[in-house]
């Protein structure tokens, strides 16, 4: 039988979200608040706005365009998410939203088990 020679989604999220968050140093604090933030942020404000908020409030770094670009990598959306998540139709809209709160909630348990230091 080869039942298991197909990933769940979980496993695909799960390895990618690993491969983006393992990509950063240990104790990198910014992207570990950011990861920690965004699902709530989505959940309260919609797709759209959470990634317009995490990109405007980037400083001189790079982390919020590195943690958007780490989201788009781990939901599977080639181009840009922003923009994806602004055309969409109410339903994909939805789809993309689920997608994201899922994709960041692995971001988040990664960074907090490889980038925390505490």
């Amino acid at each position: 039988m080869a039942g298991n020679a197909r990933q769940t989604r979980q496993q695909m999220r799960s390895q990618v979200a690993y491969s983006c968050v393992s990509s950063r140093k240990e104790g990198d604090k910014e992207y570990s608040q950011l990861a920690k933030k965004f699902p709530a942020l989505v959940h309260n404000c919609g797709l759209a706005q959470a990634i317009a908020f995490v990109l405007a409030k980037e400083k001189d770094g790079d982390v919020g365009e590195t943690y958007i670009a780490h989201l788009a990598q781990t939901m599977g959306v080639e181009g840009d998410i922003g923009d994806a998540s602004r055309s969409a139709d109410l339903m994909k809209y939805q789809r993309l939203t689920h997608e994201a709160i899922q994709s960041a909630t692995w971001l988040k348990r990664f960074s907090e088990a490889l980038l925390e230091t505490d």
